[in-house]
This record gives structure tokens, C-alpha cells and sequence, in this order.
């Protein structure tokens, strides 16, 4: 799936009150890469009272009501409007099928929330849930469209994450400054299918000026953490199902993307697996979002897109 960012959510066995609106008088309301996506003003309703239930985005309720409502950025939808169907998939469909899903289209630069994917067999859906997946894709939407207050607003919590990360897998003995590959990934993160391997090797330089003097490994032992770091982005962007099945055998650089959370934020990452974190500031965000869904800067960052 091109130009998106994809998260998926499993439903547990606890489920909210509200009943989500059925697929009637639902319209087009986008085409994604030949697929068409349906809405209606009734789902939207729907959709914004289970955000509203929610203690995790109740707070930051009249900005999403905005970004549904008025921006039209934020778009709950099914991707099928007909009804046999809709109850055909309910009902009979398998469990991984009714999960939470939503992305971020990079083009269109909106977020969709797949509605179809979360409503249980009876109608009824995980507030919690949904709020989680909707604020995270949420930051996508705010690091792409409003990138200099992203970096502005969150420089401090990156800094924390990458400083830790780096001290993990470099060895670092003094904390370097890594504002300038902050920088650099939150412009690539939006720009990657640009010259990439140019793009790549300036990543390599900008990581090596930064870390060389802090680190305390060789500097043989050294290039080689950075170069495999920077192979495994390449097989990340450019390969999934091979960086799949060299997952573990890149360890020494994934590992420490998870560790790096409980250092940075002083929670453990229970939401996603790492591996985006290298290549995407606002993957790190979008986590923080899920730990901390009523930080200050969360709430800012929606008021900023409202």
C-alpha cells in the first residue's frame, strides 16, 4: 500500500455501549490508490461519540470534531456499502478481519479510520481502541503538514529518544547533540523514494559527525553498526518481506528502538512493534500519543491542527 502509514488494532473482549451507525446512505467520500472509501455524516456522528467516550481523547474532543466535521482530514469509513455484505462480514468473518485499522495517505494527506474493521459481530466497537489508532495517525497528519511546529513542539522528546537509542547501540560514553539527524529523517520520512541511496549515504554521514567523537567503540566496530543500521532502513523501505526474514538478524540495531522508550519516556512501548523509529520521527510521536494520550504537547498538537 503505497504513500500510507498502517496500523492495525486487535479488539479484546471488552466492548463500548455506543452502536456505530449501519452502512446506510453512505457516499464516495475518497478514492485511495483505485479504492473507494464510503462515509456519511450519520457515521461520522458515530465516530466522533466513541472518540467522545473515550478518557483518552475526550479532552481533545472539539479539535477532532473539527478535523471530521470542517477540515474533513480525519475520515471514518467502510470500504463497502452494501449491506449483505456488511452483515455477511460481521458475522461469519474471521477475528483478525475485525480489527482496528487505520493510515495516513501521504498524498492525499488525510487520515482514514476503516469502520468496516471495527465493529464487533454485534455492532459495537472499542472506544479505547479507536482512540488510540485515530490520535496515532493523527501525528502522521500533523509531522507531514505542519512539519516545523511538529520538530519545534516534540524536539525535546526526540532528542531523548534518539540520545538513547544511540548511547544503546554506539556505545556512547557523553550525550551527543542529534539535532541535525532529527532533521534530516523528518524530511526523509516524507521524501524516501527521492534518491535514495543518495539520501541514505547522507544519513550515514550525518549519524558518523555526530556520534564519532562520543562513541567508545572502534572505529572498525563503529562503520559497522552504522552501516547495518543504514542497510536495514534500505530493506525496511524498499523490501518488507525481506527485511522481514532478516528481522533477527539485525537484533543489535532493532532491539534498542523498544529499550529506548522506557528510557526516553519512562514507559514500556506496549502498542507497536519498533522498526519504523529509524526512518520516522513521527512514529516515535505517534507511540508517545498512545502511552500518554493527555500529555501537554498532544493536546497542543491537536489545537495546532483544529
Amino acid at each position: 500500500m503505497e504513500d500510507k502509514y498502517f496500523e492495525g488494532r486487535y479488539l479484546n473482549e471488552e466492548y463500548i455501549e455506543e452502536l456505530f451507525s449501519l452502512p446506510i446512505g453512505l457516499e464516495v467520500e475518497a478514492v485511495v490508490d483505485g479504492q473507494k472509501f464510503y462515509s456519511s455524516h450519520r457515521l461520522k456522528e458515530a465516530f466522533l461519540k466513541s472518540l467522545g467516550a473515550s478518557g483518552r481523547s475526550s479532552q481533545i474532543y472539539k479539535q477532532l470534531e473539527s478535523l471530521v466535521m470542517k477540515k474533513r482530514l480525519v475520515v471514518p469509513c467502510y470500504l463497502s456499502k452494501n449491506m449483505f455484505r456488511f452483515f455477511v462480514h460481521k458475522m461469519i468473518g474471521r477475528a483478525e478481519d475485525k480489527s482496528v485499522l487505520g493510515f495516513y495517505h501521504m498524498k492525499q494527506k488525510r487520515v482514514f479510520i476503516l469502520i468496516d474493521n471495527t465493529i464487533s459481530a454485534f455492532g459495537t466497537a472499542q472506544n479505547n481502541f479507536l482512540a488510540s489508532t485515530t490520535m496515532h495517525e493523527c501525528v502522521h497528519l500533523y509531522a507531514d503538514r505542519m512539519k516545523s511546529k511538529f520538530i519545534k513542539l516534540f524536539k525535546q522528546e526526540l532528542a531523548r529518544y534518539y540520545i538513547s537509542y544511540f548511547s544503546k547501540v554506539f556505545n556512547l560514553k557523553t550525550k551527543p547533540n542529534v539535532d541535525s539527524v532529527v532533521k534530516f529523517v523528518s524530511i526523509f520520512e516524507y521524501r524516501r523514494g527521492e534518491q535514495m541511496n543518495k539520501q541514505l549515504a547522507t544519513y550515514y554521514n550525518l549519524v558518523d559527525k555526530s556520534l564519532k567523537s562520543h562513541t567508545q567503540l572502534n572505529r572498525e566496530d563503529f562503520n559497522k553498526m552504522l552501516t547495518d543500521m543504514i542497510v536495514i532502513i534500505k530493506l525496511y523501505l524498499t523490501s518488507f518481506s525481506t527485511f522481514i526474514r532478516m528481522y533477527r538478524q539485525y537484533m543489535h540495531i532493532l532491539g534498542p528502538l523498544d529499550r529506548a522508550y522506557s528510557e526516553a519516556f519512562g514507559k514500556r512501548n506496549k502498542y507497536t512493534t519498533p522498526y519504523q523509529e529509524l526512518s520516522s520521527v513521527s512514529e516515535i510521536i505517534c507511540v508517545l500519543s498512545e502511552m500518554q494520550p493527555t500529555h501537554p504537547k498532544i493536546k497542543k498538537m491537536f489545537k495546532d491542527m483544529a
